[in-house]
């Protein structure tokens, strides 16, 4: 009687634990919110900016075991203005700057995989080689952009110039986004009107944000992506503000699936 009395008093504080890690570490995160993922440079070897192939290959899987939806970033777009339905879990995968790296390193993965993802490109360095955060940095030119297009990517602006927005007037701001939109549209790359701040800024006082958002409206933005490390309840309530999660390469293995579930890293916030 007493052993029996035992075992199941462990087999329920086995089934409290369990519970606790699934609502505070896996984070019960409601099932149709819109998990952005955010990406830099793909590569060897892994650093903070930087996250490995196979990695990323890892990530993916793990996503798809997990019943999450890779989603473009047209579906997304439609579903802001038209309202149409995303399927369950639907995560959003980015990938920021446009760097030569995205071709070499991201377009296998891609192909292997066969999912959508979003590259946002910076209209001025398109096929050029320069100092970028701290080394020299070479830019996807226009074929190798339609090549990743050809694999599931979709092309977004990163704005012309890769300048802080909130230090720009409402005229530069249309300036950065119609400079970007028309430079693809030269180099015969097709891209939608969706955009990810550099640096994640963005005006945060009302009164900054009404010139700010009329100033994309006027350019043709109609999407636009901040850093935020949330879960994005849907529908989507502020088309300008769609919040991304951060995954770097230095993340360690757990990491991953907690961001995925709660949209940032802290396990038991």
């Amino acid at each position: 009687m007493i052993a029996a009395l035992a075992i199941a008093a462990a087999v329920a504080v086995a089934a409290v634990v369990v519970l606790h890690l699934e609502t505070n570490l896996l984070g019960r995160a409601p099932r149709d919110g819109l998990r952005v993922l955010m990406y830099h440079r793909v590569g060897t070897p892994a650093s903070r900016a930087q996250v490995t192939p196979e990695a990323l290959d890892r990530q993916i899987g793990w996503l798809l075991d997990h019943g999450y939806a890779p989603v473009s970033l047209s579906r997304v777009l439609a579903s802001v203005e038209e309202g149409a339905a995303l399927p369950p879990r639907p995560v959003l995968l980015t990938f920021d700057d446009g760097t030569l790296d995205h071709h070499q390193a991201l377009l296998p993965v891609l192909r292997r995989r066969g999912v959508p993802v979003a590259l946002f490109v910076i209209g001025s360095h398109l096929g050029r080689e320069m100092e970028y955060d701290g080394r020299p940095t070479r830019f996807l030119d226009a074929a190798q952009l339609r090549e990743l297009v050809a694999a599931g990517a979709e092309i977004g602006l990163h704005t012309f110039t890769h300048r802080d927005l909130c230090s720009l007037s409402p005229a530069e701001v249309e300036e950065e986004m119609t400079r970007s939109l028309a430079a693809l549209r030269d180099a015969g790359v097709p891209a939608l009107p969706v955009l990810a701040y550099p640096f994640g800024a963005y005006p945060r006082g009302a009164a900054e944000q009404a010139p700010f958002f009329e100033a994309l409206r006027r350019s043709g933005v109609r999407l636009a992506f901040r850093i935020g490390n949330r879960v994005n309840p849907l529908p989507l309530a502020a088309p300008f503000e769609v919040q991304r999660t951060s995954v770097r390469g230095t993340d360690r293995p757990w990491e991953f699936p907690v961001k995925v579930r709660k949209g940032r890293r802290k396990a038991f916030a």
